[in-house]
């Protein structure tokens, strides 16, 4: 039996993980979950409630919360990485300042981003360091720490191996379209490449057959399917492809601006209020004797959390879409499908689907975040792209993606030198890196901005990255 490490349990997110967990962590072969966090008081409560799940659900899954990162990797199998350094507190000042300049500001794009990745990439570091003296030598590490593709591709830069970007995001694309086609998931491949937050799918494949041109001449599909909520539908029909839900500030920005300035509260300064009325919520309950309560307040606050997502950039947008149907989309290859497929919840579901493959020889595909090699020809093989990927016995082998769209291929690889540029930035505590960085970024695009961005975030995250040069 393997051993599982979260770091960052503290999260909102963990009770999820663990609810997931607990259906399948026998078919995976994991007997031992260590919750690790900082947070002392975080890790009571979210941990708590998970320690809560174990014993309702009568599981045998032994789980252990500690603040003691060498104690959570000992001997681990395999580990996720789910941090957020700085808190709350300091993406809402990472948007804000952003914001100020008339900037998007979004935690894991553009300003918002750079900010985050460069206080969190030394920390990510260090604890790889400890991963990889006390893990067991075949750890397998599964990053979702954010901006997920920045952080692994320093993470990779740094000389490590065995680790996997994850995000829910790039996964989500197929179990969409699984459910509007109301068919099994495993019966599709849906081929994604780019990078993380900044992908789009170019196949839908069932049978070996590529349905997605069919799909996209549908226009009940195109003006119904849950993907395309984010986009103009001629931009959609011009690409082609199904983008991922973050190109929105890119093919919309200035919609998504005006949006974000006029708004009384950024993303994160609404994801803060929602947080901290949680925990004075929860503060007036004991876990140890009152967890139902608890989780109750807890699952009261995380539907508002997740019923706002997006709705600032959007400026409040909001439609009902119709059923997409499906016969009349006119693809026979559907014929005979049925949507009872199984699926494993957010990003817990990569992690799970992942290590099933794995263990259990499936050789399912997944889109995750992992080294170029040869999988797109115009990237450089240790540029970490988010593509899909088979996963077997011998782990990730990505698919070959060729004769991509230059346009989509230009801002992939003006994004790979921003992130590249970043890693050399933190590595060295450059200053004139990170304002070429910036510079150079599409949502950026000014030098003189970049230099005053710079300046703000290197002062604001002097306490983790100390002092650049």
């Amino acid at each position: 039996m393997k051993k599982l490490v979260l770091i960052g349990g503290g999260s909102v997110r963990t009770y999820y993980f663990v609810e997931s967990l607990i259906k399948f962590h026998e078919r995976l072969g994991i007997d031992r979950l260590y919750i690790m966090d900082i947070d002392a008081e975080r890790l009571s409560y979210f941990g708590g409630m998970a320690l809560h799940l174990i014993k309702r659900s009568k599981s045998k899954l032994k789980v252990v919360l500690t603040d003691q990162i060498v104690e959570a990797v000992e001997g681990a199998d395999y580990v996720v990485t789910t941090i957020r350094v700085g808190m709350d507190e300091a993406r809402c000042r990472d948007e804000r300042i952003a914001l100020d300049l008339n900037l998007i500001g979004q935690e894991t794009t553009g300003a918002g981003g750079f900010s985050y990745a460069i206080r969190t990439i030394p920390l990510i570091l260090d604890y790889m360091r400890i991963i990889k003296q006390h893990a067991k030598p075949n750890v397998t590490v599964f990053n979702f720490t954010n901006p997920s593709g920045l952080v692994t591709q320093a993470i990779y830069d740094a000389g490590f191996d065995g680790v996997v970007g994850i995000c829910d995001n790039a996964t989500g694309i197929k179990i969409d379209i699984s459910d509007a086609l109301k068919i099994d998931a495993s019966d599709i491949v849906v081929k994604v490449y780019g990078l993380n937050h900044l992908s789009w799918a170019n196949s839908v494949e069932i049978g070996g057959v590529n349905i997605l041109p069919r799909l996209l001449e549908n226009e009940g599909f195109v003006q119904n399917f849950r993907q395309f909520h984010y986009f103009d539908r001629d931009l959609v029909r011009s690409l082609g492809e199904i983008p991922n839900g973050y190109l929105y500030y890119y093919y919309h920005r200035d919609k998504a601006l005006s949006n974000l300035l006029a708004s009384p509260l950024s993303r994160g300064e609404s994801i803060r209020d929602i947080n901290y009325a949680m925990m004075e919520e929860l503060r007036k309950h004991s876990i140890e004797t009152e967890a139902e309560q608890c989780i109750s307040i807890y699952r009261d606050y995380m539907h508002r959390r997740e019923g706002s997502y997006m709705s600032i950039e959007m400026g409040g947008e909001s439609k009902s879409y119709d059923p997409i149907d499906v016969e009349s989309l006119g693809i026979t290859e559907l014929i005979g499908r049925n949507s009872s497929h199984e699926v494993y919840e957010g990003y817990a579901g990569v992690v799970f689907n992942y290590i099933d493959s794995v263990n259990n020889k499936k050789n399912i595909d997944l889109a995750i975040s992992v080294p170029n090699g040869r999988a797109i020809p115009e990237m450089a093989p240790t540029d970490v792209v988010e593509v899909t990927c088979n996963i077997g016995v011998n782990g990730f082998t990505p698919m070959n993606f060729e004769n991509i769209n230059p346009t989509n291929l230009i801002l992939m690889q003006t994004i790979k030198r921003y992130e590249k540029l970043t890693v050399e930035a933190v590595r060295e505590k450059n200053i004139e890196k990170a304002i070429e960085a910036l510079t150079i970024h599409p949502l950026i695009s000014d030098y003189s901005l970049a230099k005053r961005l710079v300046k703000e975030y290197v002062k604001l995250n002097e306490p983790y990255i100390g002092v650049w040069k």
